[in-house]
C-alpha cells in the first residue's frame, strides 16, 4: 500500500511533469490488467476512487 500511496502523491503533485504521471498511470493500468491478483481488494477499491480518468476504469474491471 505504501508504494501505491507514493504513486498517488506523485500523481497529485502538479510540479511533476506529465510524462512521469502518464508512465505511472500506464504502469499501474498494465499491472491491474495483467497481474490484478497481486493487488488486494482494498487496494483495488482505493485505486477505483482516484480522480485520474484512466485509473478508476482499470480498477473497476478488476473488481
Amino acid at each position: 500500500m505504501a508504494t501505491l500511496e507514493a504513486f498517488r502523491t506523485v500523481l497529485d503533485d502538479a510540479r511533476i511533469p506529465g510524462i512521469i504521471r502518464n508512465r505511472i498511470i500506464d504502469s499501474l493500468r498494465s499491472a491491474l490488467r495483467n497481474h490484478g491478483q497481486i493487488f488486494t481488494s482494498k487496494e483495488i477499491e482505493w485505486i477505483a476512487k482516484w480522480d485520474h480518468a484512466r485509473m478508476p476504469l482499470a480498477a473497476a474491471r478488476e473488481l
